[in-house]
């Protein structure tokens, strides 16, 4: 008799699994790690800048979220099983109520978490306004009889909003709830339970205030939520409040970024903001649920060492060739970065949170410009303070001389489920090469480019969510697209829609998924955000960091911890580290793998999910 390898049968039940779900692979080879299943799910025919996995109907299965804010689409999918065993989306926008609201303000993004503790997602409908930026003509600014400068845009009074989920997918508004005070440029927002009280609260990052006219910006927004969907703004009383003027190490600044982390393993979770224009990230060291303190400079987040400020003499003899006149140089607080995003996990498995910042850079900025990079995270001798590595993941240009690099979302994920985390870019916006890539991390830590062996070819990429969409234990990846700056070539009679990449190679390996739920307030929040997750299989130690939002324009992923294991056969414990005041933990000894299983706070035991065993 025969014997057959349990790999082989995998490979060829998974390939069957995913034939029957999504049909046969019309442009990736049979040996392509990912398939696009966006056309056997319909998902070709909607335009989708942003886009985001979400659960908004609490059955297990993470749904489908888009949005294209310059065409004006939004559109929420279920994931619902199909009679045949598969997986199939129904469109439910019309009932969700989502689109109600957009008619009337149109997003710039909107974001999920569960703001009142029922168990379901609710969301924020972000409105960005530019009220106060005046009318420019022939170069001036256009003023009124009373010499007050003119707005560009009439202030129309619609404002961002908060939507409660009736659990099944259907949003309605929750009036006054505290979102809607400031008409400002928002362009960023995080949900995280700042004090770990058991109640989301939502941190929001403004932009510029007269784009194109100066460099002063609205000041980022920190609300407090109460456990029902409400909010009050508590930026002052807990020092998150900037200063007007720009250039200082306390100014206002343009974020194009917000994410949170507990960075140096505190228990509190600290806030990260990204800003354009070159000026300094910024770090909010999270007190004790008190206060805030700026430690950007102090930990090095604030950008590298490259402080100069120079242009390359060629673009200085260019700029006077063509305005007369000298190109000057960058100030310190101008000669950093443009960053979008910060992917932050525990990549080397030592226990602490490491960050990957994604820049827009190009070669005529000079090097004083961030490049996309690297922060290791130095651990708790080094005093949490990140080292920049520039040698381990790098970027290669067709043209040397000449590049751009718009590297807009970043993501890590463990897609092979060897027990290593993997870091997806996700770049567009320019007409040079701006891909969907993915780098394998190595043993050693060190990584190297599997795009081609992925099969993505994906060019323009919008916004990145990651999730199990058909529950088979591994990581798919669902990216939007934007032809921004792309030739008419490229673009001409096509739709940008979303890629939903399913992932044929992850369940090869073996793999645990762990859900979370806290008990509300006066516990940890009920989605978890901010809860940590340790597992240990023998020599393979991870850690898993729940997060409510990253980077630019509301990219999110569930709040979900899925660990691969390699060819290791156990698990000797799962650890839950809640974010609650007492930050307590739960220990789960010996759970059973190829599974997921949920574990609740203030319980011993976990309960296995049923929707873990999916067909293959």
């Amino acid at each position: 008799m025969v014997k057959v390898s349990r790999s082989w049968w995998r490979t060829l039940l998974t390939t069957t699994f995913l034939l029957l779900c999504f049909g046969t692979p019309q442009a990736e080879p049979e040996n392509t790690y990912f398939i696009n299943a966006s056309k056997q799910l319909g998902l070709h025919k909607f335009a989708a800048k942003r886009v985001a996995f979400v659960d908004v109907n609490s059955d297990g299965f993470p749904d489908i979220f888009i949005l294209n804010e310059r065409t004006k689409e939004l559109h929420l999918f279920l994931n619902e099983a199909a009679p045949n065993g598969s997986r199939k989306l129904r469109d439910i926008t019309q009932q969700s109520g989502l689109l109600t609201e957009a008619k009337k303000r149109f997003p710039n993004f909107i974001l999920f978490a569960d703001v009142d503790n029922d168990g379901d997602p609710d969301a924020y409908l972000n409105r960005y306004c530019d009220f106060e930026r005046p009318l420019i003509k022939n170069g001036r600014i256009v003023k009124d009889k009373n010499g007050k400068p003119v707005p560009a845009n009439k202030d129309d009074g619609l404002r961002s909003l908060i939507l409660i989920n009736d659990g099944k997918g259907h949003f309605c508004v929750l009036k006054d709830s505290g979102v809607e005070k400031h008409a400002e440029t928002a362009s960023a927002a995080s949900f995280l339970d700042y004090d770990n009280d058991g109640c989301l609260d939502l941190f929001v990052g403004n932009w510029y205030r007269f784009y194109g006219i100066s460099y002063e910006a609205y000041p980022d927004r920190l609300y407090r939520g109460d456990g029902s969907g409400h909010f009050s703004e508590v930026t002052q009383q807990v020092g998150l409040m900037t200063r007007a003027e720009p250039g200082h190490r306390d100014s206002s600044r343009p974020t194009y970024g917000v994410t949170h982390l507990d960075y140096n393993n505190d228990g509190w979770q600290d806030i990260l903001v990204c800003a354009y224009g070159r000026q300094w990230n910024m770090l909010w060291e999270n007190q004790g649920g008190k206060r805030f303190v700026e430690v950007g400079a102090k930990t090095g987040v604030d950008g590298d060492a490259i402080r100069h400020g120079r242009y390359p003499e060629v673009v200085k003899k260019l700029w006077k060739k063509r305005f007369g006149r000298e190109k000057k140089d960058e100030p310190p607080w101008r000669a950093n970065g443009n960053t979008f995003d910060a992917a932050c996990a525990d990549f080397d498995n030592d226990g602490d949170i490491d960050i990957f910042f994604g820049e827009i850079c190009h070669w005529w900025a000079g090097e004083s410009s961030d490049r996309s990079m690297l922060l290791v995270n130095l651990g708790k001798e080094k005093g949490f303070a990140f080292r920049r590595d520039p040698d381990r993941i790098k970027r290669h240009h067709k043209d040397p001389k000449h590049w751009n690099e718009g590297d807009l979302h970043i993501a890590w994920l463990d897609f092979d489920n060897d027990g290593l985390l993997d870091l997806l870019i996700a770049s567009g916006d320019y007409p040079d090469g701006q891909f969907l890539r993915l780098f394998r991390q190595k043993p050693d830590h060190t990584f190297v480019d599997v795009t081609k062996e992925c099969g993505f070819n994906w060019e323009g990429c919008g916004s990145i969510s990651l999730s199990d969409f058909d529950r088979d234990g591994d990581t798919d990846i669902l990216v939007g697209r934007s032809f921004a700056r792309l030739p008419k070539e490229k673009t001409r009679d096509k739709i940008p829609y979303a890629a939903l990449f399913i992932n044929r190679v992850g369940n090869r390996n073996n793999w645990l998924g762990v859900l979370v739920e806290g008990s509300g307030k006066g516990g940890a929040n009920r989605a978890g955000i901010g809860c940590r997750v340790v597992l240990k299989a023998g020599d393979l130690t991870q850690m898993r960091e729940l997060r409510g939002g990253a980077g630019h324009c509301g990219h999110q992923n569930p709040p979900e911890a899925l660990f691969g294991l390699g060819k290791r056969k156990s698990v000797d414990w799962v650890e839950v580290r809640w974010a609650n005041s007492k930050r307590s933990k739960t220990l789960i000894k010996n759970p059973p793998i190829n599974c997921y299983i949920l574990i609740k706070e203030g319980t011993q035991g976990y309960k296995v999910l049923q929707f873990s065993a999916t067909k293959r």
